[in-house]
């Protein structure tokens, strides 16, 4: 193999394996319903949590499970009747949550002793990942509708202000 060959193989291999590791996290939506989208888009609900222009569901036929992780729930959140956040819970420890999400959606960019994140804030969406006590909860959520709103429901579902329906105050996001 030529020095000019070799150079140009070394040269692409570099910009390839540079380019996995800047890959964004990407996540769409949830299960169906793309960022944006209305809340009569999944189907029969009962609200679980309102708040100012904020309204969480829990779909009444949801699957409890992510990959072979039994969830305790899914809550889809709207503001102003556009999905921006979804929230897992699951009876399971964060290590758990965090290798079934990672099965399909790769390593978190950042790990932390009881949690890790996906994505940034220059990425389409962001996960976040929560341990307390025996559960783990997961926040998925765009980062293109309503990111300060999403920031502060992510802080209330890590102290697991989320778990009490229809009690929050719309002053608390």
């Amino acid at each position: 193999m030529s020095l000019q060959r070799t150079t140009q193989w070394v040269v692409l291999t570099c910009l390839s394996l540079a380019a996995l590791s800047v890959q964004a996290f990407n996540m769409r939506g949830f299960r169906g319903v793309s960022w944006g989208e209305a809340s009569e888009t999944i189907g029969e609900a009962r609200v679980t949590y309102t708040a100012g222009a904020v309204t969480c569901f829990q779909r009444e036929r949801e699957n409890l499970l992510f990959g072979d992780v039994a969830l305790i729930a899914v809550r889809y959140c709207f503001h102003k009747d556009r999905l921006f956040m979804v929230r897992l819970a699951a009876a399971v420890s964060a290590t758990a949550l965090a290798a079934e999400f990672e099965r399909s959606y790769g390593p978190p960019d950042v790990r932390r002793a009881h949690g890790a994140t996906w994505g940034t804030q220059a990425s389409g969406a962001r996960a976040d990942l929560f341990a307390r006590a025996e559960t783990a909860t997961l926040v998925i959520y765009s980062n293109k509708i309503e990111p300060a709103v999403a920031q502060s429901m992510k802080k209330l579902a890590a102290m697991g202000e989320c778990d009490h329906p229809i009690r929050w105050t719309a002053d608390r996001v």
